[in-house]
């Protein structure tokens, strides 16, 4: 077997979210610090530790994302609990392009008009085409690596023309 298509990965890389990391910290110290200075609202040690608590996990779980491609697939993990996520078998995947989301796009795991995203931080993503004529997008700031480490693990030149919102004319 050539060195292409042995079993070591071929492409492993985390994002960490830094702004979503530093928003959901000024998000818990706002809450804490209102909920602990408000005259009229009485509000228990015990509730106050489980809404820090409620704030950490969505660190935990958002704070950063890491793409994997090994010799079969493509992984997708958010957060250091390595949960939410995605697999995909190389085999269902057609191909791959860098884009940017829509400042209106955000973070987190949500559905956009060119298909699910998933990113912790910033615009830079790629769209991910499968074979059936399904797409989703994966946030990146390796965007253009990324898109070149899964078309490269395909084993088969990527088609483009099915990616919908890639500005690539569909082939006759």
């Amino acid at each position: 077997m050539s060195g292409r298509y042995t079993r070591a990965m071929r492409y492993h890389h985390t994002q960490i979210g830094w702004v979503s990391i530093a928003g959901i910290v000024l998000g818990m110290l706002l809450v804490l610090g209102l909920l602990g200075n408000a005259e009229r609202i009485v509000v228990s040690p015990l509730i106050a530790a489980f809404l820090a608590l409620v704030f950490l996990l969505g660190i935990a779980i958002f704070g950063k994302l890491t793409t994997q491609i090994d010799e079969s697939e493509f992984r997708i993990r958010f957060g250091w609990l390595g949960w939410p996520g995605k697999t995909v078998p190389l085999a269902e995947i057609v191909g791959a392009i860098p884009t940017k989301t829509s400042p209106i796009s955000g973070w987190g795991i949500r559905i956009t008009t060119r298909g699910w995203l998933y990113n912790v931080s910033g615009r830079n993503a790629v769209i991910v085409a499968t074979s059936d004529g399904k797409q989703f997008l994966v946030g990146s700031d390796e965007s253009i690596k990324l898109a070149d480490a899964i078309n490269g693990s395909l084993g088969r030149p990527p088609v483009f023309s099915t990616i919908r919102g890639a500005g690539v004319p569909p082939q006759s």
